[in-house]
């Protein structure tokens, strides 16, 4: 009944109306009160013991829970971790991957390599046994089982490919390399005990050891082996050639010794006559004969015997070469017997070159003549050029240019004047040369042009004739040149041997000038030659007279001119014009004819008076005050210092030497330059002692001798004297500033001198 109550409590249903059936009483309800309380208070207990399991269950599911959710969100994170390595090539787990199969590789490489080179340690190992035994043959002196040993120990070092690049296959190689020389070196040795060369006291010999005949195809094979093809050959064949056969060759006289029998033995002769072609061909066929014979025909290679073949050349042929065409027609002979004795010697080659070294040089024989003589002809003028004697070929008359001085210059030469000059001699007899000091040098440098142009004009082929042309051409150019170069500082200190090489520019000018016409060519270079040394020779005379004038004009003692009339400066004045006259007669001295012709030493005279001339004006009109007495003592001065124009005066027989000289030719194209000569005038009045002629001359040469005459009467004279002469022209030579300074220091400053000296600029 307690738990019907209780139950219909617990769902209300007690308390609705009209179901209640039932009524109670109070002890009923007060039993079920306590009932009911303790019924409450065990369902509490139970209750409280039930949410107690279930909390405890609930906290360890929401623990679990919890570790589950850290699990999965760890999870979570290793799945994305992983998406992230998946994604990374670089360090993601497909890069770990591979670098682990690549590891895994490399260890399978390093285990295939560490058995590779175990193999190769053993393969090593095997080639240092024949290394040993390479070596105990070289010792034994089995060198040709040594040299096949050493190639094939290098063919095994070349198949063990583990020691590429190292340096275990360097040594390897250094050693085979080293084995291989002492296999060549003892193999020379043996050699040059078998064959001995002795050269010394007059006599050359070569001997072969005929008893160790045997021992040379032992070497032969091992040095074939060792430096293969005909090198072998070839180093002992030069041997021969070498210490023996060249210096055979060098000596003047060589002979062979008819004594010797087991030896080939040739006498030597620095002094005596040079053996000629056929007995120096005979001795060497003798030799290389010997030799074959000796080493049984194993020794000659295709490059020794053309050496040989090249000594020879150069012994018989090139160093024997003539000078002359004469002498070249009687050198076909010696030619034809060195091709004889080369075809003699190259029949012993395998493969004879194609064209040999004396066939070659056969065919250019007229190619090697033209050279010789263009190569000679230039080192005569070098040689010419840089000779320091000055030796002097003076012209003790005019040099007339005709045919016969053509013909003696060129047989000078042991050489035949070509048949072409006769036809191109005419018409030039007016080329003469004037009689003057010329150098030894300049007319033997001349003479080679003149015979390398006749060489030319008997030349057949036209590029030979034009390369003796251009030679003769080069040659007069390379001694102008050199000559000046060499030589400056001794013309300048000498004047005598600067006036000589003036003459010597104008004779090659000269000479130059006719072989322009006559040997014209579209490519002639005479005409420029000709030019060139005409401008050399006049800027020579230019600086060289220009140098001088400095030198007179330095002699002009400018304070002497100040206080003219006192004692001291007249003695002044006295000394200065004896020193200028002394300078004056010393530069004649050097170039008075006929070291210079006439007209060359006009020029230069006139020019050496302008400098003191010049310097004596300048000095003068320098001066602020001249006084009456001063003026008097300056003009005597100025005709003293006139009264030089003397040195213009010439004997008669001099000047009557060239009175009847025209000018020299000129070459076609030569560009204006001072002349040779002027004109028959210049021996005008030549008489000694009268002095017309001289008078005459230094107007003609001299530009400041009336200035100096006119200063000498402006000192003299007055104002109005000056006046009227500047009126007539006189004084034209006076710039009107030298006028006013010379009234101003001559006369008292008065109006009168102010406005003549304006009257005097205005005219």
């Amino acid at each position: 009944m307690m738990d019907e109550i209780v139950g219909r409590i617990a769902d209300g249903s007690w308390s609705e109306a009209g179901q209640d059936d039932t009524a109670l009483s109070l002890d009923t309800a007060t039993r079920l009160s306590q009932g009911l309380k303790q019924r409450l208070g065990q369902s509490h207990a139970a209750l409280k013991q039930i949410i107690r399991g279930d909390y405890s269950t609930y906290s360890t599911a929401v623990a679990e829970s919890t570790s589950a959710q850290a699990m999965i969100a760890q999870l979570l994170q290793g799945v994305d971790d992983l998406e992230v390595m998946l994604g990374d090539e670089e360090h993601g787990i497909h890069a770990r991957l591979r670098g682990a199969m690549q590891n895994e590789a490399h260890i399978r490489e390093r285990l295939k390599s560490n058995t590779a080179i175990l193999q190769s340690l053993r393969q090593l190992s095997g080639i240092n046994g024949e290394l040993q035994a390479m070596d105990r043959m070289i010792q034994d002196g089995e060198l040709d089982r040594a040299a096949e040993r050493a190639e094939s120990i290098a063919g095994m070092i070349g198949a063990v490919e583990e020691i590429e690049g190292t340096r275990v296959r360097d040594v390897l190689e250094e050693r085979v390399d080293l084995a291989r020389m002492n296999i060549q070196e003892n193999a020379l040795h043996e050699f040059r005990e078998i064959i001995t060369v002795e050269v010394g006291g007059g006599l050359a010999t070569l001997r072969v050891d005929m008893k160790r005949s045997e021992r040379v195809a032992v070497l032969f094979t091992a040095l074939q082996t060792v430096a293969g093809g005909d090198s072998a050959r070839h180093m002992v064949a030069m041997r021969i050639v070498n210490a023996f056969i060249r210096p055979v060759l060098a000596a003047t006289a060589i002979s062979r010794d008819p004594d010797s029998t087991s030896e080939f033995s040739v006498q030597l002769d620095a002094d005596g006559e040079r053996t000629g072609a056929s007995a120096t061909c005979d001795v060497v066929l003798a030799a290389v004969e010997y030799a074959s014979r000796s080493l049984k025909d194993r020794v000659w290679t295709d490059a020794a015997l053309t050496e040989v073949s090249g000594l020879v050349l150069q012994r018989c042929y090139l160093q024997r070469i003539p000078e002359t065409r004469a002498e070249l027609g009687e050198f076909h002979a010696v030619v034809d017997t060195l091709t004889e004795f080369e075809t003699a010697l190259l029949a012993r080659c395998a493969e004879p070159p194609p064209e040999p070294p004396i066939h070659r040089a056969a065919k250019q024989l007229d190619e090697l003549f033209v050279e010789r003589q263009c190569a000679r002809a230039l080192a005569q003028a070098r040689v010419a050029a840089g000779s320091t004697d000055f030796a002097v070929a003076e012209l003790t008359a005019h040099q007339q240019w005709s045919l016969a001085f053509v013909r003696d210059t060129v047989e000078a030469g042991d050489a035949q004047l070509a048949p072409a000059w006769a036809q191109a001699a005419e018409g030039l007899e007016d080329a003469v040369f004037p009689q003057c000091v010329v150098s030894r040098s300049a007319v033997d440098t001349v003479a080679a042009a003149y015979r390398l142009a006749n060489e030319a004009a008997g030349c057949s082929e036209a590029g030979l004739a034009q390369q003796l042309m251009q030679a003769a051409w080069c040659v007069l150019d390379v001694y102008g040149a050199l000559f000046l170069s060499q030589h400056r500082q001794q013309l300048r200190r000498v004047p005598a041997l600067g006036w000589q090489f003036h003459n010597d520019c104008l004779y090659a000018a000269h000479h130059a000038a006719i072989l322009d016409r006559v040997a014209p060519g579209a490519e002639s270079r005479w005409a420029q030659v000709a030019a060139g040394f005409l401008g050399l020779g006049a800027r020579h005379m230019d600086e060289h007279v220009a140098a001088e004038a400095r030198e007179l004009q330095s002699l002009v003692n400018l304070d002497a001119f100040y206080d003219a009339a006192s004692e001291a400066e007249q003695g002044q004045l006295a000394q200065m014009r004896r020193r200028v006259e002394l300078a004056l007669a010393q530069l004649g001295t050097a170039m008075r004819p006929p070291r210079v012709t006439p007209h060359v030493y006009f020029r230069a005279l006139g020019a050496y008076l302008d400098a003191v001339f010049g310097a004596t004006i300048d000095g003068i009109v320098g001066v602020r005050d001249i006084g009456v007495d001063d003026s008097q003592v300056l003009s005597e001065h100025c005709r003293s210092v006139h009264a030089l124009t003397s040195l213009f005066r010439l004997d008669a027989e001099v000047l009557g030497a060239y009175s009847s000289l025209a000018p020299a030719p000129r070459a076609r194209g030569a560009d204006a330059c001072p002349a040779l000569l002027d004109s028959d005038s210049e021996a005008e009045e030549p008489a000694a002692g009268r002095g017309g002629g001289a008078g005459r001359l230094a107007k003609r040469h001299c530009r400041l001798g009336d200035k100096l005459l006119q200063l000498a009467d402006i000192l003299e004279i007055s104002r109005a004297d000056i006046l009227a002469r500047r009126r007539a022209g006189l004084l034209a030579q006076f710039t009107a500033d030298e006028l006013a300074a010379l009234v101003r220091a001559l006369f008292a400053d008065t109006r009168e001198r102010a406005l003549d000296i304006d009257e005097l600029r205005r005219i």
